[in-house]
């Protein structure tokens, strides 16, 4: 079930120092052979990004609603946004009473994911769902974007394996002080960045989706490499 939760002050063990920050223990970082090139490939210049993403909170009870309705709009050609409902992993008991099975539901944070342009996003809520508004990053004070290479593994994981997702309460710029930015060179989050830090007994890479700081744990097995 993904989780929202503070941090203690505490942060993962070291075994090492950059630039007087603290590298975690018991994660494979790579040197890189050049310090100016990252070991992640990136899109070629001249193929066109796919369009963020923005964000919407709808009291979880209605999120379900909120996307049949969008599947049922019919819009001849006009702008529809893709959809993706926030939901958790829930166990409800079987009906003969024998064991208890898997459930997904729409998650208590309410959170529903958009893709477009933020003009476009804005225009089309005002139109079809005038109740709702796109949610502002903290940072900018702006609505948030996420890149939708981003937004791809995360919405894998999701619906994957929802658990290993934990939405922290503290903003993601607290991390930077003592932690040093890496960048994943391995599985289904290659290519993104973010700290390395002791959660729940358990280092997870912590990374700034839409100015949440959000959790991603079972990373443990994979390489990185120093991003800063």
């Amino acid at each position: 079930m993904t989780q929202v939760c503070s941090l203690p002050s505490s942060a993962a063990d070291v075994n090492d120092k950059y630039n007087g920050k603290r590298l975690p223990k018991g994660i494979h970082i790579v040197e890189a052979d050049d310090a100016s090139d990252s070991k992640v490939g990136g899109m070629s210049k001249s193929e066109d990004p796919p369009s963020p993403w923005g964000y919407i909170f709808i009291q979880h009870m209605s999120a379900g609603c909120f996307e049949k309705r969008l599947d049922s709009l019919k819009l001849d050609g006009e702008f529809k946004p893709n959809c993706f409902v926030h939901r958790s992993l829930h166990y409800k008991q079987k009906a003969n009473g024998r064991g208890v099975q898997k459930e997904m539901k729409p998650s208590i944070s309410g959170l529903v994911f958009l893709q477009g342009e933020t003009n476009q996003l804005k225009t089309f809520l005002t139109r079809y769902f005038p109740q709702y508004y796109l949610v502002n990053d903290c940072c900018t004070s702006k609505p948030a974007t996420i890149p939708d290479n981003l937004m791809r593994p995360f919405m894998k994981i999701m619906s994957e394996t929802p658990e290993r997702v934990t939405f922290l309460r503290d903003p993601f710029e607290k991390f930077a002080k003592d932690h040093v930015k890496l960048r994943v060179l391995t599985g289904v989050l290659k290519g993104q960045e973010g700290y390395i830090v002791r959660i729940l007994r358990d280092r997870q890479l912590v990374m700034d989706l839409g100015g949440y700081a959000v959790a991603i744990s079972n990373v443990h097995r994979e390489d990185f490499e120093i991003a800063e």
